[in-house]
């Protein structure tokens, strides 16, 4: 048996669905025909038994009981009838009791015999296969006084259904070559997309994967799948620019700081220095560690975003009591660029999330803000309770950003162009993080801003329930 498999599971699906499609369609061939068979034999064989049953009642009344025994009488028709019933291979009889054969009339079939008397039909097969009704003759007493019997040959009957035999295996290999013919063909222009799908597949690489299969059939199971494959190869390209670009980027970020570290190093130690040239130097590369741990923690936080292993502690927090601290702990930066910081959070106002990750979130956005709303400018913090949960907006003046730039700001390592040498000191990292935190909270996060209108974030957090 598991060889058998073997061998079955090697054949090609398009041969083995011809081969089911045969096999289907050969049963339904030799069912229908069958039963086709079945009913003409019936109504051949109840035609035959009307026949018996309207001579026999015929012949009844023409019995003769003059000299005691049963006998056909005298007719002028009787030896018209008796050559039509030669012609026609039947036979109608007078027996005895015992079954001695007393008078008959069309006697080509009377090597006929019954193996019993007992009223009503048989089939019996002598030199011919023959169809026989019997009933009782009785006397004006009730009692038996002999048999009538009315015999049919059934050979033209038999040769009749012989040839339907013959015809019916005749057919069915022919139908069965046209239905495999038809299943080939079926097949064929059905696996056609499976076909095209398994060359893409074959031809497409991690370096290439701008193939497509472009399937332009019908609708059907095949059709979505075609069009599934090409969604997936799309989808894949996509996140293999992404990641290309994410390490490419992380590599770059990573060997800025590692370059001024060894530069800072190797100028140090070239000769000696003064002691407040070693402590200038020192919080420099002091500055740079920073920027690695920043952006370590950073990269780690989105690795583990990825693998969905973030930790998850939610409940019910208090608004106003977790961005009082976070505005606290930003005022003093926004204080050095003369930047004017205010909240709108009403009391009372509930979130449904993480307290360590909703920190980050909140640290991330403010801290964007004064990084890139200019010196004197403003940043407003307001939230208000939506149908769909918690609504909070964090605005700022500015220029504004570019259109052709908010749809890729929440992508890895993402800066706008005038922003890469502005010395904001950020990695693109942050509202990547953002992001994340946002949808680990089922809530939503986007941007409005217009040229020369500022810039304003808005977070949509869930309630508790």
């Amino acid at each position: 048996m598991k060889s058998l498999k073997i061998k079955l599971d090697g054949i090609p699906i398009k041969i083995r669905l011809t081969l089911w499609y045969l096999l289907l369609a050969g049963m339904v061939v030799l069912l229908s025909g069958l039963y086709e068979y079945i009913q003409f034999q019936r109504s051949l064989y109840s035609s035959v038994d009307q026949s018996l049953e309207i001579s026999v009642s015929q012949a009844l009344s023409n019995i003769d009981m003059a000299n005691g025994l049963p006998a056909f009488q005298n007719t002028e028709n009787q030896p018209t009838a008796s050559k039509m019933l030669l012609q026609s291979e039947f036979t109608i009889r007078i027996l005895s009791p015992e079954g001695k054969v007393l008078e008959s009339i069309g006697d080509k079939v009377l090597n006929a015999a019954t193996d019993s008397l007992s009223a009503g039909y048989q089939t019996i097969q002598k030199d011919d296969l023959y169809r026989v009704l019997t009933q009782p003759i009785q006397d004006t007493d009730g009692q038996i006084v002999g048999w009538l019997q009315a015999v049919q040959s059934l050979e033209v009957i038999e040769e009749t259904l012989g040839n339907m035999r013959t015809k019916l295996l005749l057919v069915l290999p022919v139908i069965l070559l046209l239905t495999g013919l038809g299943g080939v063909f079926l097949a064929n222009r059905t696996l056609r997309p499976i076909d095209q799908i398994t060359r893409t597949a074959a031809e497409i690489g991690a370096s290439d994967l701008s193939h497509r299969i472009s399937y332009q059939g019908s609708q059907d199971e095949i059709g979505r799948l075609a069009q599934t494959f090409d969604s997936m190869l799309s989808r894949l390209e996509a996140a293999f620019k992404r990641e290309r670009r994410f390490t490419g980027d992380a590599a770059h970020e990573l060997r800025t700081p590692l370059t001024v570290l060894k530069g800072q190093l190797d100028v140090t130690l070239s000769k000696p220095r003064k002691k407040t040239e070693y402590e200038s130097t020192l919080q420099a590369l002091g500055e740079q560690v920073d920027r690695l741990i920043r952006l370590s923690n950073a990269l780690l936080f989105l690795s583990r975003s990825d693998q969905k292993q973030l930790s998850w502690e939610p409940g019910s927090i208090n608004l106003a009591d977790l961005l009082d601290p976070i505005v606290e702990q930003i005022l003093p930066l926004a204080l050095e660029r003369n930047l004017t910081v205010r909240t709108n959070i009403p009391a009372g106002l509930l979130v449904y999330g993480d307290t360590d990750h909703l920190i980050r979130l909140f640290l991330n956005l403010l801290d964007n803000a004064v990084k890139y709303t200019p010196k004197e400018g403003d940043i407003v913090l307001h939230a208000e309770e939506v149908p769909s949960g918690v609504r909070l907006e964090i605005s700022n003046s500015g220029d504004g950003i570019p259109q052709e730039h908010i749809q890729h700001l929440f992508e890895r390592f993402y800066r706008v162009e005038s922003d890469r040498s502005s010395g904001t000191g950020g990695t693109g990292l942050g509202l990547a993080i953002a992001r994340e935190i946002v949808l680990l909270h089922q809530g939503e996060i986007f941007v409005e801003s217009e040229p020369g209108q500022g810039t304003k974030f808005i977070v949509l957090l869930p309630q508790p329930t």
